[in-house]
């Protein structure tokens, strides 16, 4: 049995979450998924418990496969100049070992753009790789990267792209100035030849462009901060922040317990919304399929739910980031009541 842990978060966390959990429950009927909490998590829990991680949620998490998160950042009431470091965040993807970051942007043809980068490697390394500054010595960043780093993120967008038909491998460096994007393009190219499929090197400039205009139909592998630039351009580009979700994983054995991921949506926390019922939930339901599809037991769920998210969308049904003039928008509960009867009949178990 797959075991979820739920962190919704701050601001609004909880709101984009609710519609997700209420699949969740009806997929736990079927005994193949365990739930557990909402735990307590980020600034909220830190207003409450003095925690941004309390014991109890960190216990949760290591005796759940996965974490599906609902957001972590600014909270209403709570200072976050009091809780910022070290983040919940952070925490959770140090302790787990969740190094490595695959991202989904929606496409309205179908199957999502995928961006595959590094978490904590590179420019998202140790914090003895910086050097905050003043207004009399330099401040600095060194960004490190060895062939081994770079191969487990080349190996892992290899077997994404195994998955779906027609995809392109697209590789993103900078390899015109940096010492460590012409070792990632070695070292990409080595991984992508001994799996016989082909990989198209760009650089990271290049893409973002090209991203700006069209979502290709790719999975994108790429440095951390070259990821996470490229991920909110193409999020751009499909309308809102909001139809995109990120996985944070740990493609080794566990590093304490069970749990090896962590997907939530990538809008962040939003707290001028939070309360308001108006976010657009979907990142939070492609981080719920996502979650789903990451375990062999789950992944025809995963796929219904992100059917059903597509099939709503294409209805004209939209939140008030991507309606248009003409478009009277929905509060984030009817979108997730449009989205959960889509999934209704589209899960045959």
């Amino acid at each position: 049995m797959i075991r979820f842990a739920v962190l919704p978060g701050d601001g609004i966390g909880s709101e984009v979450l609710a519609g997700p959990l209420e699949l969740l429950a009806t997929l736990s009927a079927s005994k193949k998924i365990d739930v557990t909490g909402p735990w307590p998590a980020g600034a909220s829990a830190y207003a409450d418990t003095g925690s941004v991680l309390p014991e109890a949620t960190l216990r949760a998490c290591e005796e759940a496969d996965a974490v599906l998160l609902g957001a972590i950042g600014e909270h209403p009431g709570a200072n976050p100049e009091a809780y910022r470091q070290p983040s919940a965040l952070w925490t959770l993807r140090t302790r787990f070992g969740l190094r490595l970051s695959i991202r989904e942007v929606l496409r309205p043809e179908g199957e999502p753009l995928i961006i595959v980068r590094n978490l904590l490697a590179g420019a998202y390394g140790k914090q003895d790789t910086r050097q905050e500054g003043s207004p009399g010595t330099p401040a600095w960043d060194r960004i490190e990267l060895s062939a081994g780093q770079i191969e487990e993120v080349a190996r892992v967008a290899v077997g994404i792209l195994g998955r779906f038909d027609g995809h392109r491998l697209l590789s993103a460096d900078k390899a015109n100035l940096f010492a460590t994007s012409r070792l990632w393009r070695t070292v990409v190219q080595r991984v992508a030849d001994e799996r016989a499929v082909a990989v198209e090197h760009c650089y990271v400039d290049r893409l973002a462009y090209d991203l700006a205009r069209a979502l290709p139909a790719a999975v994108v592998v790429t440095e951390g901060i070259f990821g996470d630039i490229l991920s909110d351009v193409a999020a751009a580009t499909a309308g809102s922040i909001a139809l995109s979700s990120s996985a944070s994983v740990n493609p080794g054995p566990p590093l304490a317990g069970r749990c090896r991921a962590l997907f939530e949506p990538v809008h962040g926390s939003a707290p001028r919304r939070a309360g308001h019922g108006v976010a657009n939930p979907s990142g939070a339901y492609l981080a719920l399929a996502a979650a789903l599809q990451w375990q062999d037991e789950t992944r025809s769920a995963g796929a219904a739910v992100r059917r059903a998210l597509l099939s709503t969308i294409r209805t004209g049904a939209a939140t008030y980031d991507v309606a248009g003039d003409s478009v009277r928008p929905l509060s984030t509960a009817a979108f997730a009541r449009h989205v959960n009867s889509a999934f209704a009949r589209e899960w045959r178990d």
